[in-house]
């Protein structure tokens, strides 16, 4: 999925990053490629780690919904699951605030705090990435993930949308890790039969 940036922002503190730090999140291919770059608001950086992001380029239009200059992407990365999931609100229904300030001050209630700006009629959907486990250096202030490809686009209303299939297929990911391809598919199976749930600010 491309990615715009969110907004500038420099670390607070020499040592572990605070909510409100930017963290640099970089999207890697199977083929080790540095697909993008960008930085989002840390949340928190327990299991799952949290980030928020900002998308600032220009309006992306895909055939199951458009990423809008503006829109707010709620990034949730898993140590251990072969997935993460962005969920992508509507910016228009959101109230503008410096996202970073906002988190630092506050502090170990940030993600309750942000859940109580974030509303659920502005949902979008939820993109969920297929990946390798992350890497995540908090001295560097750095998270890399590693792309398989396969994604599934939950919207807010009606049925999953499995993306990329065949591009993932051609990873042959079976024959190089069949491990990681058989929790791939169970988690996709998952997913796309209703058993996973989600909500990104459980109330």
């Amino acid at each position: 999925m491309t990615r715009g940036p969110s907004d500038q922002r420099t670390a607070r503190s020499p040592t572990m990053p605070a909510p409100g730090d930017l963290i640099t999140l970089e999207k890697w291919n199977e083929n080790g490629q540095l697909v993008v770059s960008y930085p989002g608001w840390l949340v928190h950086d327990r299991d799952p780690i949290l980030i928020l992001a900002r998308w600032r380029t220009p309006d992306l239009t895909t055939p199951y919904v458009t990423f809008a200059q503006g829109d707010l992407l709620l990034e949730v990365y898993y140590r251990q699951r072969p997935y993460s999931i962005f969920t992508l609100y509507d910016g228009r229904q959101i109230l503008h605030r410096d996202w970073g300030e906002f988190l630092f001050r506050a502090g170990e209630d940030a993600r309750a705090q942000l859940c109580r700006q974030l509303s659920d009629g502005a949902i979008k959907g939820h993109y969920i990435n297929f990946t390798r486990p992350i890497r995540f250096d908090p001295d560097a202030r750095r998270l890399a993930w590693f792309d398989l490809a396969l994604d599934i686009w939950l919207p807010a209303r009606g049925q999953p949308l499995l993306l990329d299939e065949e591009d993932f297929r051609a990873l042959a990911l079976e024959v190089r890790d069949p491990d990681l391809a058989q929790a791939v598919e169970r988690a996709k199976d998952a997913w796309l039969s209703g058993r996973v749930r989600y909500q990104p600010c459980p109330h």
